[in-house]
């Protein structure tokens, strides 16, 4: 399949077919010689069993899938990418649950506006963006670039974080989501350093103890020609890291 996406239309469409005949042959084969029926295991609680077993080749088709995905989005969109699958996922169960023979009208017209709305929630929440001008470009932490960019005069924000800290990816999502922080982050060339602590990098964990830190959301504020960076609470706001920078 992989092979004939890359081909001309007219060759494209040959292998496809081909895989669409392989499909239905036995069906089809059943349909002209339908004594062949007998030659067919019987039904039985084997079925059940056979039904479980091939749910895993799907669980490693899904596992491959992602790591496909993971290699063409951003880290950010791998999530909301996820997230908007499992949304869709949710809106065709609504469907489905609430559109059965015999349901009645009003329950029928539930499952139908909540499916669509989850549908649209999903598709706004999972499709892939093109970056923009003020999207957030972050450089991996050290402690070297960080003399680097101050014996420069930059101004520099620090993310102390995680994957797994959904603190940590809150905080991203509110504070990063202001168009006032981004324009400021801009115009001042702020740079933007991230100290991903997902596998306990040693160096990070040093780096906290400095701060007397045993754990993540951490963030740290350089502003431009100040002595000693400020460290900033928990839980933020655009408000309170345009604050440390003086910008408000």
């Amino acid at each position: 399949m992989g092979a004939a996406l890359a081909l001309p239309i007219l060759q494209s469409f040959l292998v496809f077919t081909a895989i669409g005949i392989g499909l239905s042959a036995p069906y089809l084969l059943l349909s002209i010689f339908p004594q062949a029926v007998k030659a067919l295991p019987r039904p039985g609680p084997w079925m059940e069993t056979f039904k479980q077993v091939m749910a895993f080749p799907l669980y490693a088709t899904v596992a491959y899938l992602i790591w496909v995905l993971a290699g063409q989005v951003s880290e950010s969109g791998l999530l909301t990418a996820l997230l908007g699958l499992t949304t869709i996922a949710m809106a065709v169960w609504l469907y489905g649950r609430y559109n059965r023979p015999g349901t009645g009208v009003l329950r029928t017209r539930l499952g139908l506006v909540g499916g669509l709305a989850l549908l649209l929630i999903g598709l706004n929440l999972g499709w892939p963006r093109a970056a923009v001008p003020t999207d957030m470009v972050w450089e991996p932490w050290s402690a070297e670039r960080v003399a680097q960019l101050r014996e420069a005069g930059r101004p520099i924000y620090t993310d102390f974080t995680a994957r797994w800290c959904a603190t940590c990816q809150a905080n991203k999502k509110v504070v990063f989501s202001s168009a006032e922080l981004k324009r400021y982050f801009r115009d001042h060339k702020v740079a933007t350093l991230k100290a991903d602590w997902t596998n306990a990098d040693p160096r990070i964990t040093a780096e906290l103890a400095k701060w007397h830190r045993s754990a993540v959301p951490f963030n740290l504020v350089y502003p431009a020609g100040a002595s000693e960076p400020q460290a900033l609470p928990e839980l933020l706001t655009p408000g309170i890291v345009l604050e440390a920078f003086g910008a408000s």
